[in-house]
């Protein structure tokens, strides 16, 4: 696999959290009940944050590969990505919800490239890459499968 190819999978996957992040951002003014403080001021906000600083990450991971990072204004329009689509204050079982797809998105993305990156052993970037991608699937896995997981009623 040459190093276009590694950074455009680095691009797709920045492009995915960059929109992650947007969805987390967006639940995270609409979530409403009696628990919008935890939701609004923990949960979301934290979530878009590490959203949005993987992208960042990802988008300097990439450029080792000498690809250009695109902007992050068109990540959505390249992806072809469904944003979350509210109509309305979302409460938090719907939100529980979302946060489940969004963050299940997330992992499978990371997942993709992981076995890529994870497969050249002869390049110590992808090994670098293979390491970091590691790192944030625990973190995802563990917010998607133990925390979030719990927050159902």
């Amino acid at each position: 696999m040459n190093n276009q190819m590694i950074g455009a999978a680095l691009i797709q996957l920045a492009d995915i959290v960059n929109c992650a992040s947007g969805d987390f951002h967006c639940l995270h003014f609409n979530v409403a009940g009696n628990e919008f403080d935890t939701f609004h001021s923990k949960v979301l906000k934290k979530y878009y944050e590490n959203a949005s600083n993987d992208f960042d990450e990802l988008c300097e991971k990439a450029r080792m590969f000498e690809v250009i990072i695109p902007s992050p204004n068109e990540s959505a329009v390249r992806l072809k990505y469904d944003s979350i689509n509210l109509t309305g204050r979302t409460l938090k079982a719907d939100c529980i919800l979302y946060i489940h797809d969004i963050i299940e998105c997330i992992i499978e993305a990371f997942s993709k490239v992981f076995i890529i990156t994870n497969q050249i052993l002869d390049d110590s970037r992808c090994i670098g890459v293979a390491n970091f991608l590691q790192g944030r699937l625990e973190y995802w896995t563990k917010e998607l499968w133990f925390f979030n997981a719990n927050r159902r009623e």
